[in-house]
């Protein structure tokens, strides 16, 4: 898209791609006239967006629509075609002024669905260096859209109940990216793809893999040493691990006496990974467990790793990078790709 846009408007693009380039010196060097971003799952630091013209772009027709998971929410509520809105980055989530508005439909998979978009999104970028434009504060009531969480894709417990609705609910999740719905059993997930309709019947692809589990003993297990590490209600953090652990995510525990001591997981996905869970019990802190099971698990994982934390000096030693404060307090960081990774010592 940059290259074909650089070709026909004669801008200069500078494409990218990982979080941890778009820093103030960046774009103090290169001094853009807009910075856009057509496909972005990142946090943008108040001090990109307050001292740069920040476009991004929205799947629905705004103020409808904000928030998380744009395209599930539509096709959920039944929606076969939307806009896609260029807006002007602010504090607020999706509440800037709008550039401009183009349609979209909502037919066929999300995979297909984001083609089609990066298309519209690469015309749009196109008008707005042409014209211009000067965005205009969004009119209407805001209706807010909640992001969903990976167990949402369990098709056992999806709110379907026609043929049409098992077809709408497999379609809106086959895309890089997003968990696609899936059935547990039997130790094994079924996860459903590539789904087409016919008239009485739906046909499309599956893939069966081993489901493994996280050890759930509760007087010894990684339920017993979270509940110790976070006493306090609603002590749900084991629930939340469950919920977000998928084959393949790496875990690493540690043991001292045969007691469980600390655990560490990280949530994969296609950039390298979000660390979720890191707990030292408190009998055995401070002695450097914490600091052995995060070194070990960036050995392990490749790309890009965030957070979200409290403690943010913790993992400054580990060369995480401070990006924005959310409005709880916590703060959300990324460390660059390491050179080192190994997917041998997964365990």
């Amino acid at each position: 898209m940059a290259e074909r846009l650089g070709e026909r408007t004669g801008y200069r693009f500078h494409l990218v791609t990982d979080p941890e380039s778009l820093t103030e010196t960046f774009l103090q060097q290169i001094q853009p006239r807009y910075v856009f971003f057509p496909h972005w799952s990142s946090v943008i630091p108040p001090a990109i967006h307050e001292n740069y013209e920040c476009v991004i772009f929205h799947m629905t027709d705004l103020p409808y629509g904000r928030g998380g998971s744009p395209l599930q929410n539509l096709i959920q509520r039944g929606h076969t075609t939307t806009q896609i809105s260029a807006l002007r980055c602010v504090a607020a989530l999706d509440a800037g002024p709008i550039y401009l508005k183009r349609p979209l439909s909502l037919e066929g998979a999300a995979s297909e669905i984001f083609l089609r978009a990066a298309g519209v999104i690469e015309e749009m970028i196109e008008t707005i260096l042409r014209d211009q434009p000067a965005p205009a504060p969004q009119q209407g009531e805001p209706v807010t859209f909640q992001r969903r969480k990976p167990e949402e894709s369990d098709l056992a417990k999806a709110p379907v109940a026609t043929l049409n609705d098992f077809f709408d609910f497999i379609r809106m999740l086959d895309a890089e990216g997003y968990p696609h719905a899936f059935l547990d059993m039997k130790g094994h997930r079924i996860e459903l793809s590539r789904v087409q309709k016919e008239t009485d019947r739906l046909v499309g692809t599956f893939v069966i893999s081993r489901q493994d589990h996280l050890p759930v003993d509760e007087e010894a297990g990684v339920k017993a040493l979270l509940d110790r590490c976070y006493p306090a209600p609603p002590r749900d953090v084991f629930d939340r691990l469950q919920q977000l652990y998928r084959p393949g995510d790496p875990v690493y525990t540690v043991e001292i006496n045969r007691d469980l001591a600390g655990i560490v997981h990280c949530a994969r996905h296609s950039k390298g990974g979000h660390l979720e869970t890191l707990a030292v019990d408190p009998a055995y802190r401070g002695v450097g467990l914490a600091d052995d099971l995060v070194n070990t698990l960036l050995a392990d994982t490749g790309g890009v790793v965030s957070l979200t934390t409290r403690i943010p000096a913790f993992f400054e030693r580990h060369q995480f990078t401070p990006a924005a404060t959310l409005n709880d307090g916590s703060v959300y960081m990324i460390r660059p790709a390491s050179d080192v990774a190994s997917s041998e010592n997964s365990h």
